[in-house]
């Protein structure tokens, strides 16, 4: 254990900063391709499983990495991006399935807030009692601010320059909207439990690890912003969050 800590101190804390303008977090290869092939000046580091792609894209200096979709991956791979470039500004992007039953495939949803609705309470039942998921209660994140208080947070808003400057993007198909994006480490397909999620956590939509990045944003005080195409495919997003890097310079 002593080994496994001095390790993550040595990767995150033990780092030199080196100043981005912009850290951009998506869960593939596929969807950071097109911007890391228009990388000037690229280069790549390895830290610890993480991969990191350096360069300027339109003359800002920016990192790369991929977070594989997954809530403990994306928060790792950003707590070193953020020790490691100290960037002004995260964008997690990426696809997404629909909560919200108006959306269609090809529409876009930036954050107006994120949320992370894994924590679930359930109320006690004896054996043989059964289950009621329905009736579970939301369990929220508390997030350890400072004086080591913990403030228990539902939702974690996003960068409001950056949202302005996302909310006049040009969806590929389909409308544009601003949303809660919702995470968690799960896939949902029944009807009424998306249902019971949407109606306690307010989601737009599910994927693996946005909420996470952005309670990670928020830990260390850094502002963040994200957008999710609904059944997108990987270029759709590549393509938009370039748009993005244009409109917040």
């Amino acid at each position: 254990m002593k080994k496994a800590l001095l390790l993550l101190f040595v990767l995150a804390g033990g780092l030199r900063a080196e100043n981005v303008a912009i850290l951009l977090a998506a869960a593939s290869d596929e969807e950071l391709q097109p911007l890391i092939a228009r990388l000037d000046h690229p280069r790549n580091e390895s830290r610890a499983a993480w991969q990191f792609w350096l360069g300027t894209l339109d003359g800002q200096p920016v990192v790369l990495t991929r977070t594989e979709g997954d809530p403990l991956n994306a928060v790792a791979a950003t707590t070193l991006a953020i020790r490691r470039y100290a960037p002004k500004l995260i964008i997690t992007f990426g696809t997404a399935r629909a909560h919200d039953p108006a959306l269609q495939a090809g529409d876009v949803v930036v954050s107006r807030g994120f949320t992370a609705f894994d924590g679930m309470f359930s109320h006690s039942r004896k054996s043989g009692e059964g289950i009621s998921p329905l009736e579970w209660e939301p369990l929220l994140h508390p997030l350890v601010t400072a004086g080591e208080r913990e403030t228990e947070e539902r939702e974690f808003p996003a960068d409001p320059a950056a949202l302005a400057a996302a909310e006049k993007l040009p969806a590929p198909r389909g409308r544009l909207i601003t949303g809660v994006l919702g995470s968690a480490n799960q896939v949902n397909r029944e009807a009424d439990r998306i249902a019971w999620i949407r109606s306690h956590w307010h989601t737009a939509t599910e994927d693996g690890e946005s909420a996470h990045i952005a309670g990670c944003a928020r830990l260390f005080g850094v502002p963040v912003i994200g957008f999710r195409v609904v059944d997108g495919s990987p270029a759709e997003v590549a393509a938009l969050a370039a748009r993005l890097l244009e409109a917040i310079r």
